[in-house]
């Protein structure tokens, strides 16, 4: 199109003397126009607006001329298709309604060396703009949904506000002073890039909305409100962002609040008003952060997660890290100096979780740490001229690996209420009271020294435990070690030398072991002498020196290799198990001859699963396990400690690992064996439950700990285990094997029956031993049998009878008197048989009543009771349908659940002869292009019953289509398959694999839960766990069900649970803050759910990500 050129004067009669009436000139339609405008303030009478390219430029250079509206109107606005540029003038506006300059969608706009003046800002709204050069007076810039860029621009008391889904760059901007209703630059939806720029004086950046902004090299100085805030599930990434000195009093430096997120790098905060940087509920990332200043916190994180890396503070008010409020943290690389405030800890947690490594404090008044419930690890620490160590409170459970301190005022290590602390390759010097100090609580120190200290070196106090190895406790200017009435200590391989008092004082009601350690040279009493295995002492006056050998150190005869070989060889069946605790008991041999002979020793793990059903011996092999590695030297003679899921879950927050590690610490030197292992993951897939992680992964962290010197031995479900171990790759890569463990047949369990039956003084008379198989084949064909535990029921409830029928002389010879008949099992073996009968009426009743209980799904119930007439009619005629089954849905829609209904009916009605499934992921079917090891094993396992194979969505291809039609031929008749997975996925894997698709007999589909349903599930999970929820709590969980109702509808049950976890938590959380202040509470306060306890949407949200 052709620009023409025109001259704007309101000096010159010949010029035109309105910049709108040149574009609204008839003669100049359908031409671009430039337009060359004299000195002067132009009042234009109508909006100019712009459908062209037009080109407007000052005549005698920038400055020179001013362009603004009659009326209440925009000055200049830009529709679809028009192009504005100007260059150097001034556009003012007095409207408080009509921004001064509207570009709208579709149009393009570029503004250089120009000064926009009114109190509305200038708006670019879906079009395309380039803004360089330019001034802003009184309003500023809204960029809504636009592209394009703002450079080197300068606004005074002005703002941008950038909004909608679009991208501008925004470099070499300056901000100063404040708008009275603005902040300075806002940011809501959107992810604009902002480079070196500066705020002085004035707001700050306020980011919301889900908005994904990039900052780099910009300041923030004296910020009048919040210099920087990230709200509502933003992400923002800052780049050597510098905030100094605001000036409003108690505010935060910088803050994210929610489900929001920040990432910081190499970013710098001064004299904050209050926190340098809050995270309250949200997530950060630091790379690279100098906080010097703070009035308060250097970095709070209250209920967030946080990755801190080279962090650098000084001159904080309270702590250099604070983390509260169940938040997640992990530091690597900090350095903490000069706090202007005595009692806070560098390092504060409350009841949280965190990971800190290569922390340095110096010059503090207060802890290196505090540590309030919760718990973590500190790595590679160092404290200089500090108030004290670590002080660790309400049950908190820390690891220290690495810790050096030096010139301490007070303790090294002071643990009290209930925590334990674990302290490996310290050096305590110098502490100016006690180097460790514990009451109430537990504390372990390896591989350290303890020098110096101006009082003890180990105190233990009423309640205090103290497990010391390989430790030296010297030159101390009190005793080494005193140890109170109630407190109890245990020292293996130490040295207590140098100490200006006793080497260890104990009162009359303490306890102490000690083991292989030294005490010489110190000055307050007799303990210089080497103190040998089973150390205990005798009273001397008001405390005790010990000395001399107690009766501790005399151990149980040890048996023979050879016994205990025959043994294991002795027991029924399992040859399979035998022969892989052989091929372990031989690696064992071999590496022990390796070690005499001067060679490295073997890398043999001694950790095992034992997987089976109940009652096939498991707990019997286990202990076998323990006592022949103590027969070759792999492990001391040690206990057997049996435990389960209850003995290691806690009631209450950061319970489960001190009972876990305390569980570890009774198995020192012997077997720790968790028996029903498989109930630490759930049976549900989708389900979340992190008491079972907790215990796996507090396992794992004492396996991987030098000196634990125990053996884990799980044992449970065989499908189960292999979820558990595939969810934790720590703990599968420390097991050394799996053991799989087969049900006894029936005559081995008629053997067992008859061995046990004859170390009682008890032999089978005529038909017992047909009776006992028969009754055993029908009680396998039962879900709930339990092999061994069947045998001894009958075996006792068979004394029982013989024993009555003796005592009422039924008998005629003397050898009547030690035999059974048949008679003597009826009673045993009939209710056994009634119960198997019952399957077919009382149990089917049962299962279909808890089937009808589950909340909505009323297609899937009458598909399946449809599906199980249909099976039994084609049953009784010969034939039939598959009973193989497709269950299609989203997560948490019970699909697992009703598979397992699926299989106990089956058995119930005899269909097949087991109904507890056995599971096994989609992905585990092909293994390097062929039918995987895992799916033969778990077809193997599920023989006579259900095999479950989730995540059908997650597969696709020929391979594992082809592997699944291959083991369903090769079981073909015992081995029924229910495919479960989301709908898309998965039936798209089967259309695509016909000869599959064939093999089933009906897909079903699991509808996602309406609102109410969720809200009946809800109500349901908190009664399992004697919870109420009253009707106005009830409103308010619809209301967080409704608020985010896409992440319910496609987790469903899932969801469900996890935002009962968080209410169960802040219940939790309320309970005890009454409980603090004093509050007396009824029964009913403590099993009722409040509204209070029901997060709103961001809640629910940040609780369902966790």
């Amino acid at each position: 199109m052709e620009m023409i050129t025109v001259r704007v004067s309101k000096s010159d009669p010949a010029s035109v003397s309105s910049l709108g009436q040149v574009i609204r000139d008839p003669r100049y339609a359908g031409s671009d126009l430039y337009l060359r405008v004299d000195p002067g303030d132009y009042v234009e009478p109508q909006v100019i607006g712009v459908l062209r390219h037009v080109v407007v430029v000052p005549a005698e250079g920038a400055g020179t001329v001013t362009v603004s509206a009659a009326d209440e109107t925009n000055v200049f606005n830009v529709h679809e298709g028009g192009h504005l540029e100007i260059h150097g003038i001034g556009v003012r506006s007095s409207s408080d309604d009509y921004p001064p300059l509207y570009a709208q969608e579709g149009a393009r706009l570029r503004a250089v060396d120009c000064v926009f003046t009114a109190p509305r800002r200038v708006n670019v709204v879906g079009a395309r703009a380039e803004l360089v050069g330019c001034r802003f007076e009184d309003s500023g810039l809204l960029w809504d949904s636009g592209e394009g860029s703002v450079r080197d621009c300068y606004f005074a008391k002005a703002v941008i506000a950038v909004q909608g889904e679009c991208s501008p760059r925004i470099s070499g901007t300056i901000f100063t002073g404040a708008h009275d209703d603005w902040h300075t630059l806002y940011v809501s939806g959107a992810s604009p890039e902002v480079s070196d720029c500066a705020l002085v004086d004035g707001g700050g950046i306020y980011v919301r909305d889900r908005a994904t902004p990039e900052f780099t090299d910009v300041r923030v100085t004296g910020a009048r409100d919040w210099p920087v805030r990230v709200y509502e599930r933003s992400r923002a990434s800052f780049t050597r962002l510098v905030v100094e000195a605001p000036r409003k009093e108690g505010t935060d430096a910088f803050f994210v609040h929610g489900d929001s997120e920040s990432v910081l790098h190499d970013c710098e905060i001064t004299g904050s008003t209050r926190t340098g940087l809050a995270i309250e509920g949200g997530r950060l990332t630091v790379h690279g952060l100098t906080v010097n200043g703070a009035v308060a916190d250097a970095v709070l994180v209250d209920g967030g997660e946080a990755a801190l890396t080279d962090v650098r503070c000084s001159g904080v008010g309270k702590a250099a890290l604070l983390v509260a409020d169940g938040a997640r943290v992990s530091v690597s690389g900090m350095s903490v100096s000069e706090s202007t405030q005595e009692g806070r800890g560098a390092i504060a947690s409350v009841r949280s979780r965190f990971e800190v490594s290569d922390l340095r404090v110096s010059r503090w008044h207060g802890p290196m740490a505090i540590v309030v419930g919760g718990g973590g690890v500190f790595e590679d620490i160092v404290g200089h001229e500090v108030g004290s160590g670590i002080h660790s409170r309400e049950d908190a459970t820390i690891t220290v690996r690495g810790m050096v301190l030096r010139e301490a005022r007070e303790d090294g290590l002071n643990i009290l209420d209930g925590t334990e602390v674990r302290l490996v390759d310290a050096d305590l010097s110098e502490c100016g009271e006690d180097a460790v100090y514990v009451q109430g609580g537990y504390v372990t120190v390896r591989s350290s020294t303890l020098s110096g200290s101006g009082e003890r070196g180990v105190r233990v106090g009423a309640g205090g435990v103290a497990a010391l190895e390989d430790t030296a406790i010297r030159d101390g200017r009190g005793d080494g070690l005193m140890v109170e009435d109630g407190g109890r200590v245990r020292l293996v391989r130490c040295t207590v030398s140098g100490n200006d008092d006793s080497g260890l004082w104990a009162a009359d009601d303490a306890s102490v072991y000690l083991e292989d350690t030294t005490f010489g040279g110190n000055r307050g009493g007799d303990g210089d002498r080497v103190v040998v295995r089973g150390t205990r002492g005798a009273a001397t006056g008001p405390g005790r020196i010990l000395g001399g050998v107690g009766e501790g150190a005399v151990r149980d005869r040890e048996r023979s290799l050879e016994s205990l070989l025959t043994e294991l060889d002795a027991l029924v069946g399992q040859e399979r198990v035998k022969r892989e605790v052989r091929a372990l008991v031989d690696l064992q041999r071999v590496s022990a001859k390796r070690v005499a002979a001067g060679l490295p020793a073997l890398n043999v793990g001694r950790h095992l699963v034992l997987a089976g059903p109940p009652g096939i011996g498991k707990t019997t092999v286990a202990r076998l396990y323990g006592e022949i590695l103590c027969s070759l030297g792999g492990l001391e003679r040690g206990p057997f400690v049996e435990v389960a899921r209850p003995d290691l879950v806690a009631e209450y927050q950061g319970g489960t690992r001190t009972r876990v590690l305390e569980a570890v610490e009774r198995a020192r030197g012997g077997v720790l064996f968790v028996d029903g292992a498989h109930a630490l993951v759930e049976e549900e897939p989708e389900e979340s439950d992190p008491h079972g992680r907790e215990v796996v992964d507090t396992l794992v962290g004492a396996m991987s700990e030098p000196g634990k010197g125990f053996v884990l031995v799980l044992a449970g479900h065989s499908d189960r285990l292999g979820e558990l171990l595939e969810a934790s790759p720590g703990l599968r890569e420390r097991v050394a094997r799996t053991i799989e463990f087969e049900d006894y047949s029936p005559e081995q369990l008629m053997g067992i029956f008859a061995g046990e039956a004859g170390e009682r003084g008890r032999t089978l008379g005529e038909g017992v031993r047909e009776l006992l198989v028969e009754h055993f084949r029908r009680r396998m064909k039962d879900e709930a049998f339990d092999n061994g535990r069947e045998v001894r029921r009958v075996l006792d409830g068979a004394i029982r009878a013989h024993s009555e029928r003796i005592a009422e002389g039924g008998y005629t010879t003397v050898d009547d008197l030690s035999r059974f008949r048949a008679e003597d099992l009826e009673s045993a073996t009939a209710a056994a048989a009634g119960g198997a009968s019952g399957r077919g009426g009382g149990r089917v009743a049962s299962l279909m009543a808890g089937l009808d209980a589950m909340v909505g799904m009323s297609d899937v119930k009458d598909a399946l009771s449809g599906r199980l007439a249909g099976l039994l009619t084609a049953g009784r005629a010969g034939g039939g349908p598959s009973r193989h089954l497709v269950f299609l849905g989203e997560r948490g829609t019970g699909r697992a659940t009703v598979a397992g209904i699926y299989a106990e009916l089956l058995a119930a009605l005899g269909l097949t002869s087991r109904g507890r499934p056995v599971r096994l992921r989609a992905g585990e079917l092909v293994e390097r292009g062929e039918v995987s090891r895992r799916a033969r094993e778990a077809f193997d396992l599920a023989h006579g019953g259900v095999l479950l194979i989730t995540d059908a969505h997650d597969v696709a291809g020929e391979e594992a289509a082809g592997a699944l039609v291959e083991l369903m031929g090769e079981h073909h008749d015992d081995v029924v398959v229910v495919l479960c997975g989301a709908e898309e996925g998965a039936r798209a894997f089967l259309s695509d694999h016909p000869d599959l698709e064939a093999r089933f007999g009906a897909v079903v589909g699991f509808s996602s839960y309406t609102d109410e349903e969720l809200l009946r599930i809800f109500v349901g999970v908190a009664e399992e766990v004697d919870l109420a929820v009253p009707e106005r709590t009830r409103a308010v969980v619809a209301e967080a069900i409704e608020a985010c109702s896409e992440r319910f509808a496609a987790g469903n049950g899932h969801e469900v649970r996890a935002l009962f976890q968080a209410c169960a938590a802040r219940q939790a959380r309320r309970i005890e803050g009454w409980v603090r202040s004093g509050r007396v509470l009824d029964l009913e306060e403590l099993q009722t759910l409040l509204p209070e306890d029901v997060p709103g949407e961001d809640g629910a949200g940040s609780a369902l990500a966790e």
